[in-house]
């Protein structure tokens, strides 16, 4: 059987693949060094998570689930591209999760974005950390 964690990522990853933004962009791992000819890029990852033990058989899991994504573009306007990409990642993961997953909720706890010059480039990410409730059986 597939880990919660690893079915919740899975998740993550196919509803934001169902959206052409994602769809033809490589998915790398949230910690590599990107070379901005390789832009955009994006990450899902599962750092962290509380647990409260329910009873003998069950537990409440509040996951950390983090999206990154990163692009090149303009000075002037990279801030709002990020803007607008984080409030699509926003719709497609809240309402998703809910409907696909069985997940109790989701929360966006924090977005943070970063610009900078990147050789000949601009570039710039932003970060969302979404906190997910479920209520997960012991086997």
């Amino acid at each position: 059987m597939t880990h919660y964690r690893s079915a919740l990522r899975a998740e993550a990853k196919a509803l934001l693949r169902a959206d052409p933004l994602f769809a033809d962009v490589k998915c790398v791992i949230s910690s590599a060094k990107l070379d901005p000819d390789s832009l955009p890029c994006w990450s899902v990852s599962t750092p962290g998570e509380d647990r409260e033990d329910l009873s003998s058989t069950q537990f409440r899991a509040d996951t950390d689930l983090v999206v990154a994504l990163s692009i090149k573009g303009d000075a002037d306007t990279i801030e709002d591209e990020l803007d607008a990409h984080s409030e699509k990642i926003e719709l497609l993961l809240i309402e998703g999760l809910k409907k696909n997953t069985g997940v109790q909720g989701v929360l966006l706890r924090r977005t943070e974005t970063k610009t900078g010059p990147e050789l000949l480039h601009v570039t710039g990410s932003v970060m969302m950390l979404f906190v997910v409730t479920g209520f997960i059986q012991d086997e």
